[in-house]
């Protein structure tokens, strides 16, 4: 419980409201780095100039100069709601659609690394990892599968990197995570009693990576962050069945995916640097996850299948102190047609983005950066625990993104 404790509060400090919709795949967020943001995170592994690129690859505390300190934030405004098919949904005359299912999210993350000497540096970042947040307006003809959904994380990873020599440099990190559920929904399609399920816990896991620099202007970034297991500990709690509210204590396990991130930088001319990256996440980890002492047999079932991002993109310095960039990117969603929901209206999108860095001085700079997502239209076919028609139909989606940043490294 200490550490539950603890970890909250740093998540209340550090990471407050990171619940948005998922942006990167499920529910993990991709959205760490106004700097990576400009071009769709292409190359993100690669470090530049940033080390918010520790998020993916720790080797990238080895391009801090002294004391370097950053500070991300990223506003996030979704859009997603269903067009019901009245042939598959035996409420569609009498419920709603449930209305626009996303809200409205603010995503910080920060980074902070030290150069100790030549070879040693330390760092750490506080991140949300993963998070989500969907609502649906009652009555509405899904509401005994979706009412609310909401997934909050907040990471905390100390740091070691080394540099090997001008070449290559190694990096590790521990991570240490709070994860948190709430998932809420009506007790019957028609009705306003409502069940809902909760629960939290405190995990652990690690990053590793490295970048390599073989010919001058070229670099390449290799990141892992490894799986997260937690066993959930909350409570379901039934209100409207009965005067007082039904609580049973519950337990879930959950083993959150690995990712595998590859980044390159290619200077192409001494102003332009083409980027490019690729990322495997192993989200095929979650299959149908029993909930143990709940009052009646019940299971959160995700059978995701493995998610990939494929991202291009470049840098043009403008001058000494404007650099702008842009990229674009295709993301393969874990989630498949058959397990679909309103709860997580997930499907494949394409990124493009554009962004700026400001050097202020030699020390300050700022970033800025917009990406559009462009979201697949999701076959929506929820079927009741008998096999018949629940609700059905198609989520069409949209999101706009835009981060800020600040950087400012102390001495050199």
């Amino acid at each position: 419980m200490s550490a539950k404790v603890l970890m909250s509060g740093i998540a209340a400090v550090a990471v407050a409201a990171s619940t948005g919709s998922a942006f990167a795949g499920a529910f993990a967020l991709r959205e760490q780095s106004a700097y990576a943001q400009g071009s769709s995170f292409a190359g993100a592994a690669a470090p530049g100039d940033s080390i918010s690129a520790m998020f993916w690859n720790p080797a990238a505390v080895t391009n801090a100069h002294g004391l370097t300190m950053e500070s991300h934030h990223t506003f996030i405004l979704p859009r997603s709601e269903l067009s019901v098919d009245p042939t598959q949904t035996p409420y569609a005359g009498l419920l709603g659609n449930g209305g626009d299912v996303g809200i409205d999210a603010y995503v910080p993350s920060s980074y902070t690394a030290y150069q100790v000497n030549d070879s040693l540096y330390l760092g750490v970042s506080v991140n949300a990892p993963y998070g989500l947040s969907t609502h649906s307006e009652a009555p509405w003809v899904g509401q005994a599968d979706h009412l609310r959904a909401k997934v909050f994380s907040a990471n905390v990873t100390p740091t070691v990197g080394y540099k090997v020599n001008d070449q290559l440099s190694l990096g590790v990190g521990v991570s240490v995570q709070y994860f948190k559920v709430d998932l809420e929904r009506a007790a019957a399609p028609l009705g306003s009693a409502s069940v809902d399920l909760s629960g939290d816990d405190v995990g652990f896991g690690f990053t590793a990576g490295l970048t390599y620099k073989p010919f001058d202007g070229t670099e390449i970034g290799l990141g892992f962050r490894s799986s997260i297991s937690h066993a959930l500990d909350g409570d379901i709690t039934v209100r409207g069945l009965t005067p007082t509210p039904l609580e049973f204590a519950i337990g879930a396990d959950v083993e959150l995916p690995e990712t595998v991130t590859l980044g390159i930088r290619q200077k192409i001319t001494d102003d332009f640097t083409l980027l490019g990256g690729v990322e495997w996440t192993n989200w095929s980890r979650l299959g149908t996850i029993p909930v143990k002492g709940a009052p009646t047999p019940t299971a959160l079932t995700f059978e995701y299948k493995d998610g990939w991002f494929f991202s291009l993109g470049g840098e043009y310095a403008w001058n000494d102190q404007l650099t702008l960039r842009a990229g674009g990117a295709f993301e393969l969603s874990p989630v498949e047609d058959e397990h679909r929901s309103m709860r997580l209206p997930d499907n494949d999108r394409f990124w493009a983005s554009i962004g700026a860095t400001y050097k202020v001085s030699e020390n300050l700079s700022l970033d800025a950066s917009y990406s559009h997502l462009f979201v697949e239209d999701g076959k929506i076919d929820v079927n009741t625990s008998l096999g018949t028609n629940y609700y059905g139909g198609t989520a069409e989606s949209d999101i706009d993104i835009f981060a800020v940043s600040l950087r400012y490294s102390f001495g050199s």
